[in-house]
């Protein structure tokens, strides 16, 4: 809270020098997220209409480096918004680090709200009726990965392939130091090299995409946010997360009590592929791949969580979900 406050009036010194002495300041409040410092703020400058901004710095303490890099993400946001997806503009960025002692980005701030976070066992329970949205975010994950992301974004980033993206999370995993956890996420390391499918399509990944990183006003998709775990990989990587965060039998008894009121995840990757030319034939696979990566992060953050380094309750729920997601992932690697 202290970090916030003095972000509070480091943003008021910020608005004075881009807009000038007369522009005024309002609504500042943290819009959550389990990554980066996310913080909603609103300008009004003389008599013109007011305007939603919404600013993201790097935890702190963390060094700006991969998904903390938040200037990595200014030319993905303008190719993105070139493509008409619904994702914030960049109005400004700098890694001038007068302003909030870290490099930054101020982008737009779009209409509608997500619905409850799906980590917090004290949010209110979502309606059934609002599974219905989750058919519109689908198309727009589509319409996402049908980007060039390789002409698009040439020399953004290096492209990861299947074997880079399973190895990728070792590092992650190795940080825990549960010897036992680490042991069973080599494993399905191994299990997942054994059975990677030899093709794939490769595009942009958005990294996070489930309903958490979702806007949505008036029954309408309105926006897709949380871009600092982007890539340029496997664009299916998308489609099996969503299917793995909405999959029942991966999840442990303090999220299972709560799901059900979204559609299974056949229903997702069918409506996907109503739109999309992608086999998807290899789909379990990834849905596989989806549980180790969350278990390899929850290995380490769970205990960064627990020591209070890094205090966040939604690793409890995902501390207990451990064996449930390692467990999905080995049966789905069956089927």
């Amino acid at each position: 809270m202290k970090y916030i406050d003095a972000l509070n009036a480091q943003l008021q010194t910020w608005v004075v020098g881009h807009y000038g002495p007369d522009a005024v300041l309002s609504g500042v409040a943290s819009l959550g997220g389990h990554s980066g410092v996310t913080i909603g703020f609103n300008v009004r400058q003389g008599d013109q209409p007011e305007e939603g901004l919404v600013l993201k710095v790097p935890p702190r303490g963390v060094r700006p480096k991969d998904n903390f890099d938040v200037l990595r993400q200014v030319p993905l946001m303008s190719v993105l918004v070139d493509h008409g997806i619904a994702a914030p503009a960049i109005r400004w960025s700098s890694d001038d680090v007068k302003w909030f002692g870290q490099p930054y980005i101020v982008m737009t701030r779009l209409p509608g709200k997500s619905l409850p976070d799906i980590f917090d066992r004290h949010a209110p329970r979502v309606s059934d009726a609002c599974g219905q949205l989750f058919f519109e975010a689908m198309q727009a994950l589509m319409q996402i990965h049908s980007i060039d992301g390789m002409r698009t974004l040439q020399g953004w980033s290096t492209p990861r392939s299947l074997g880079m993206e399973i190895d990728h999370w070792v590092g992650v995993l190795r940080k825990s130091t549960n010897q036992a956890w680490i042991r069973e996420g080599m494993e399905l390391h191994t299990l997942l090299h054994t059975h990677a499918p030899r093709q794939w399509v490769t595009g942009i990944v958005h990294g996070d995409f489930y309903s958490n990183n979702w806007l949505f006003d008036k029954g309408k998709l309105t926006g897709v946010v949380d871009w600092e775990s982007t890539t340029l990989g496997p664009i299916l990587l998308d489609l099996g997360w969503v299917g793995m965060m909405y999959d029942v039998e991966a999840w442990g008894p303090m999220r299972k009590d709560r799901m059900g009121w979204h559609p299974a995840p056949e229903e997702l990757i069918a409506a996907y592929g109503k739109s999309s030319s992608i086999a998807l034939s290899d789909i379990n696979w990834y849905r596989a791949l989806a549980g180790y990566r969350l278990a390899c992060n929850t290995a380490y953050y769970f205990e960064m969580h627990q020591s209070g380094k890094r205090h966040n309750p939604a690793w409890d729920v995902l501390g207990e979900s451990f064996p449930f997601m390692l467990a999905r992932a080995r049966a789905l690697l069956k089927t």
